[in-house]
């Protein structure tokens, strides 16, 4: 009798697909987010590691993995997971997350949805990927595909664990039988950041694509040159502009024709690339863009 109750309490502890499925939906939301907010006041690592070698990166990877540690330390769980009610618990004995688990579920809770995105932004605008690159998205489908199986066996419950990651580190998604034990200044402040998550969210959604094409953006498109314009400069000044088919920066034909949906212009991919890598804006109408507002034009 013991033995069927123990049994009808793990039944009723397990969370549904569903929830785990939006736990992980709001974990994935605090990078990009926080890329988004970080973007807009200019706040980036920028400091020379050894020789030439400078290390230029956002802090949004940084902040999301300390966010996740504290999450994991107070109540073995991530942020989206506490924002749900679940607990990360041993398969087996279902006890909490030892020291080494809640830095390794920190880590890999941060580095690879990081590493991932990085990834797909390099081939999605460049051609020229190294080898290793290639294999590492390949790496990342055949995760994505098993992780695909264990949701689909967690569903019909035939498994504990519903990806692999999970089932490689022993550990499952269940209710906390005990709310966690906390001080007072711990749970505002944890309670605070939950808040956040409805923050992160419109965050989000207001940056998302599809927003942004409904909306139309806040910046106007330059108007186009008149070709009479420069009727008045000077000769030395008319030979120096870029005539038709020709990259702004570069004043050679286009190699690689790239357009900034921003302005509308067409550079080569190089030179924008190069110039965004320095300025981190059009270089003709100096409106701020990222590598997302690049577009590659196909001749056909």
């Amino acid at each position: 009798m013991a033995e069927a109750a123990n049994v009808r309490q793990n039944l009723q502890n397990v969370p549904s697909i569903f929830e785990i499925s939006a736990a992980e939906t709001l974990d994935n939301l605090i990078y990009p987010a926080l890329s988004k907010i970080f973007d807009y006041f200019g706040l980036r690592l920028d400091f020379k590691l050894w020789g030439s070698f400078r290390l230029k990166e956002e802090l949004s990877p940084l902040l999301t993995w300390i966010l996740q540690l504290v999450y994991l330390r107070n109540r073995a769980s991530s942020f989206g997971e506490s924002f749900y009610g679940l607990q990360r618990t041993d398969t087996k004995t279902g006890e909490l997350l030892t020291r080494r688990q809640q830095w390794t579920s920190a880590t890999l809770l941060t580095i690879l949805p990081y590493v991932e995105r990085k990834l797909r932004q390099r081939s999605a605008h460049q051609d020229d990927t190294y080898k290793w690159e290639e294999y590492a998205i390949n790496l990342f489908h055949a995760y994505n595909a098993s992780k695909a199986v264990h949701t689909f066996l967690y569903l019909i419950k035939q498994a504990r664990s519903h990806s692999p990651i999970f089932r490689a580190m022993k550990l499952t998604l269940r209710y906390p039988n005990e709310p966690p034990k906390e001080d007072q200044w711990t749970y505002i402040f944890l309670k605070m950041l939950e808040v956040l998550a409805f923050f992160l969210q419109f965050i989000q959604w207001w940056y998302s694509n599809d927003q942004r094409r409904k909306v139309g953006g806040s910046l106007q498109n330059p108007e186009a040159k008149p070709l009479d314009s420069d009727g008045g400069l000077p000769d030395e000044v008319k030979q120096s502009l870029p005539k038709r088919g020709e990259c702004p920066v570069c004043l050679l034909p286009f190699q690689t024709p790239t357009a900034c949906s921003v302005s509308g212009y067409v550079y080569c991919w190089k030179c924008i690339i190069n110039h965004l890598k320095e300025h981190g804006a059009c270089p003709v109408t100096h409106y701020p863009i990222s590598l997302d507002d690049l577009v590659r034009i196909y001749e056909t």
